[in-house]
């Protein structure tokens, strides 16, 4: 995916070539299951899966097709290349192992940084299956530093239309057949305005980070190149930052039958061997609307790095009004955490607003050991 060859002339709706088309083995889905704590048995049994109407076994993780979508070769070494976020990012349909994916992008917005040296863009990028059916999909923002576009508008004022993301089929199937599903319950119990420090922290490593890079057809050497760049400037890719800090999350959050992410923000890099944790903030439940025997949970959750999360946080104090369902901007962020938690500020790496659809607690408790 030329993209960095190419922005110079690319205009928003401009379809962007991806040759790579990749058979999901059980060498690349157990790679992946050994670097992202993974509790939710859609994902790890094929009879659970098989309950719910998946006869082909267990599914993807939602965190492997969300990596491989915006997982991009880049023809241009030379540049500066950064994630900036993602949202909309919806499973649509199932995806399993043994199936080959290829990928679609399209641009959707192309400007230029208000200093007029870089390229913000938003990519549309689509994960489609052996069958012509789209699995999965979401929008990846991207800055290109050094290179500009004539088809981009230097109007950074202008606002941005509110994009709906598409619905789900795979949602429609797990609340059609959620009934078929025992009727425990988690050890803890969800509630709105729950602050959650995740017990689960870890670094990727260096060779798996390096492993997942190449894995995935991603060349850019800042993942990879010690000689070019120095040993603490090689960075984990964005959507290995985002497994990485939701892996953190899965015990607690056990069981999620279904996630969908309405945005993420990458705010600060992660070197291989930082230590990751998260910190999520309960925003609603609600009933799922078609079917009230599910609940849906809007959760906030930062990444953090450099912390014990769980041990060395136990005692922090952030006041609610800190957590927003909107974007945050880095700076923004930095500047109330220096008031209100200063050891937080420049650390908080990742903040992804999610909607996860979960059974309604029942009388039962199951014990994760």
């Amino acid at each position: 995916l030329a993209l960095s060859l190419t922005l110079d002339k690319a205009s928003v709706g401009d379809n962007l070539e991806n040759p790579y088309e990749i058979t999901i083995t059980e060498g690349i889905r157990d790679a992946w299951h050994g670097c992202f704590y993974q509790h939710d048995r859609l994902y790890t049994s094929e009879v659970f899966a098989n309950k719910l109407g998946f006869q082909q076994g267990m599914l993807l993780p939602f965190s492997f097709l969300l990596h491989t979508a915006g997982a991009v070769s880049h023809a241009d070494d030379t540049r500066k290349v950064f994630d900036l976020g993602i949202e909309n990012a919806v499973y649509l349909k199932p995806a399993y192992l043994g199936d080959t994916l290829r990928k679609e992008y399209y641009i959707k917005d192309l400007r230029t940084t208000s200093d007029g040296n870089s390229t913000l863009l938003t990519v549309g990028c689509s994960l489609i299956k052996q069958t012509n059916e789209i699995v999965f999909s979401m929008n990846k923002h991207m800055l290109f530093e050094g290179t500009t576009s004539q088809g981009g508008t230097r109007d950074m004022r202008r606002p941005a239309s509110k994009e709906l993301p598409p619905s789900s089929q795979l949602l429609s199937q797990i609340s059609s057949r959620s009934n078929t599903l025992s009727r425990s319950n988690a050890l803890a119990r969800l509630y709105e305005g729950q602050l959650i420090l995740h017990s689960l922290a870890r670094p990727i490593g260096s060779s798996m980070s390096m492993i997942l890079s190449t894995m995935f057809r991603m060349t850019h050497p800042s993942l990879f190149n010690t000689k070019r760049f120095d040993f603490e400037d090689v960075v984990v890719p964005g959507g290995v930052m985002l497994a990485q800090v939701h892996a953190a999350c899965s015990r607690c959050l056990y069981e999620i039958l279904y996630e969908q992410l309405d945005h993420a923000q990458l705010l600060n890099m992660v070197a291989p061997d930082d230590l990751v944790g998260a910190i999520s903030y309960v925003h609603s439940i609600r009933p799922l609307r078609e079917n009230p025997e599910l609940e849906e949970v809007v959760i906030q959750t930062w990444g953090v790095k450099g912390f014990d999360v769980g041990h060395e946080l136990v005692d922090l104090e952030l006041p609610t009004n800190i957590f927003s369902l909107d974007p945050v901007r880095r700076v923004e962020l930095d500047e109330k955490l220096e008031k209100i938690c200063p050891q937080l500020a420049g650390n908080v790496v990742t903040n992804s607003l999610r909607r996860l659809v979960r059974q309604s607690p029942r009388s039962e408790t199951m014990f994760l050991l």
